[in-house]
């Protein structure tokens, strides 16, 4: 037995009910290998596998500073609130951890202070005030918003007391000491486990913030999100606001900038306004046009003709709250040198925009409101390939998990999507759960295709029939807003259990509804394929009208498609239909989450059974028993238990390429209990 296989038995089977988990075992070796040759592991690990162990175990026993990333909030709470307690107590010694979070989470004590003294006593928002007054400097509150014992609302905490590298004074600010968000910032560089989001993570990665300190080994769990937060990261915006917040934070510290500047500002900005709002409300694909690169240019030469002002203009004309001449005149000197690079950043986003070509490797795009008066600009990369090669890949170990990375059981989209290095580990564990004996899939024959305009009417007798049979406890998923409208619409009045939509509560009031509420049935978009975990008999069915393809209006997806064509590429089986396979396998994720959950999955779209990648996206998913018409109860579909090898042992090995011995062969099919032949 290996050292890490027996950290591993030493530590997990002290948790309460403890049962082997091989795949938990491969993983945690796989990681080890990796460390040891500073190469990288994609490792899929089925929902119940134990992914967290079988990564924080080998992270700990390293004795490196390992940075985990998560998708989720809800992940990031069991890391911190669960699974590494657990660790410490199972160890017998504490495990320095720290969660990184963006500096906006923290409270600027010079900012509040200055509104403080300077909020009119009548502002609704001074009580409150008063109570941050008193937390903070009675040493009852660290300055992280999320720990406040009261809301306060989200554009007066960014606007008047949230920490921002754009006015923020460094050592010179008197609170320097004391700043929570450098506080936090130092238990990061004490922590061995950092716990992060990807946002978080590729936003410090391309913009050499220095948030997160230097480490050795990342893990990204739940990273079928990094390709999009890697886009995210790397793109440019710009959007109503951000000109004329600057514009206000100079006027407001400097009463003579020229009028004649203020006006150019504001005219270019109003003419771009303009521009955007022609197109109506709505996305837009952001082309060159000349008209459009003219005003974005002189916008640019503007805000270059503010920083240079800013570099000239004697800074003791700045107000500063300090009681020290000395201090005062510091403070100004480097607020006044924040808004110039302000200026000189924003400066480089027009010039971005103005320069616009008709190129293949951008996105290019506008968001038009023009009721509230907003655009915004986008431009987003085609590939972050090459970045994260300069950036990640080449600088540490980097450990890609999740119960969803494969495709057909390979993971030829995700290294592209990426740019992965060709000498990464790859491994597909599967999960302990019996899921021929668990789940079952049903997918109905006899339904019009989803392009057909009656799909939505059609499908609403067959949701009812399956709820009936469940007894509600499911959730209805859809791939769009407008069937989430029209099913609720007409589902929600007729049927006998107490049903909600997405659109009627907060996501985690309707979470806690739907686990308190016998027989419930929720009806949701994008937001609940995953990220959910309801195990039990709450959730026992999971209903999906159509295969969750990426909207073709999307810019990002629109861009892509078109240069893949363009270059003669398979741009369905090499984009799309990967990324709808990925997303159904989260959806279907949300049914079985414990050995003796059970359930049934329902995927209203025959493209699975008549199309040829139907195939792919049925090899794809857990090995469920499928159903090709409804039994009269779920009790008949699940009478006979099946074996499968999946629940028989089996030798398993390593090569490069993963765990071999994996079965590609079709999941069983109920046609003996229904009499009627798979087509």
């Amino acid at each position: 037995m290996s050292r890490i296989e027996q950290a591993i038995e030493k530590i997990v089977s002290q948790l309460p009910g403890y049962e082997p988990r091989p795949q938990q075992i491969e993983m945690a070796k796989l990681i080890e290998r990796a460390m040891a040759a500073s190469r990288h592991a994609v490792i899929e690990a089925g929902t119940g596998s134990g992914k967290s162990f079988g990564y924080l175990i080998p992270a700990l026993e390293s004795g490196k500073r390992v940075v985990i990333s998560t998708g989720t909030i809800a992940l990031q709470e069991q890391l911190l609130n669960k699974d590494i307690p657990f660790l410490e107590r199972a160890y017998g010694r504490e495990i320095k951890v720290a969660l990184a979070k963006g500096r906006s989470n923290y409270v600027c004590l010079r900012k509040l202070e200055e509104t403080y003294r300077t909020l009119a006593p009548t502002d609704t928002a001074s009580p409150q005030i008063r109570e941050l007054i008193q937390l903070a400097h009675t040493n009852r509150w660290a300055g992280d918003r999320a720990d406040l014992p009261f809301t306060i609302e989200g554009r007066f905490w960014m606007d008047h007391l949230a920490s921002d590298g754009e006015d923020c004074l460094g050592p010179k600010c008197p609170n320097w000491m004391w700043t929570p968000h450098r506080k936090a910032r130092m238990a990061l560089d004490d922590a061995q486990i950092i716990v992060a989001n990807h946002a978080l993570y590729f936003t410090d990665l391309a913009t050499d913030a220095g948030i997160i300190p230097q480490h050795e080994m990342v893990v990204f769990d739940e990273a079928q999100h990094l390709d999009r937060c890697a886009v995210a990261a790397f793109s440019h915006q710009l959007n109503r606001y951000l000109g004329p917040k600057l514009l206000q934070r100079v006027q407001r510290r400097f009463p003579t900038v020229p009028a004649s500047l203020i006006q150019e500002l504001t005219d270019a900005e109003l003419e771009v306004a303009d521009m955007v709002f022609q197109r109506g409300k709505g996305q837009f694909r952001l082309d060159p046009e000349i008209g459009f690169q003219t005003v974005a240019r002189a916008q640019a030469e503007n805000m270059m003709k503010l920083a240079g002002w800013l570099e000239r203009v004697d800074a003791t004309q700045m107000e500063m709250l300090a009681d020290d001449p000395a201090l005062a005149k510091q403070q100004a000197e480097t607020v006044r040198d924040q808004m110039k690079g302000v200026a000189i950043d924003l400066a480089g986003r027009w010039n971005h925009f103005a320069e616009l070509r008709p190129m293949d490797d951008r996105a290019n795009w506008m968001v038009s409101d023009p009721n509230r008066d907003f655009f915004e600009l986008q431009s987003a990369p085609l590939d972050v390939g090459e970045a994260l090669h300069q950036k990640l890949w080449t600088q540490r170990t980097c450990i890609l998990t999740s119960a969803t990375l494969a495709v057909d059981g390979k993971f030829e989209y995700l290294r592209r999507e990426l740019g992965l290095p060709t000498n990464t580990l790859e491994s597909v564990l599967g999960s302990p759960f019996d899921y021929p004996n668990q789940a079952l899939l049903y997918i109905p024959k006899a339904l019009p295709m989803p392009s057909d305009p009656g799909f939505n009417t059609a499908i609403v007798p067959e949701i009812e029939r399956i709820l009936q049979m469940t007894q509600g406890r499911a959730f209805v998923l859809c791939t769009s807003y407008r069937t989430l409208r029209e099913l609720a619409a007409a589902l929600i009045g007729r049927l006998p259990y107490p049903c909600k939509s997405q659109e009627d509560l907060p996501r985690a009031r309707l979470i806690e509804w739907f686990k308190s509420t016998p027989n419930a049935v929720l009806f949701a978009t994008a937001t609940f394929w995953e990220g959910v975990d309801v195990p039990g008999d709450s959730l026992s069915c999971v209903i999906i009208d159509k295969l969750p393809f990426a909207s073709p209006d999307d810019p990002v997806v629109q861009a892509r498609t078109d240069r893949m064509k363009a270059r003669d590429e398979d741009w369905f089986n090499g984009f799309m239909l990967p990324k709808a396979v990925l997303a159904l396998k989260q959806g279907f994720g949300r049914l079985i989450r414990s050995r003796t959950d059970r359930g049934l999955v329902a995927i209203l779209d025959r493209r699975i059974l008549t199309h040829r990648y139907g195939e792919v996206v049925l090899r794809s998913l857990p090995p469920a028993r499928r159903l090709y018409q409804l039994p009269q109860d779920l009790e008949t579909a699940f009478a006979r238990p099946v074996v499968t090898a999946s629940n028989r042992a089996r030798p398993t090995h390593w090569d490069d390429h993963g765990w071999s011995g994996r079965s590609n062969a079709p999941p069983p099919d109920l046609d003996s209990v229904l009499g009627e032949p798979a087509p």
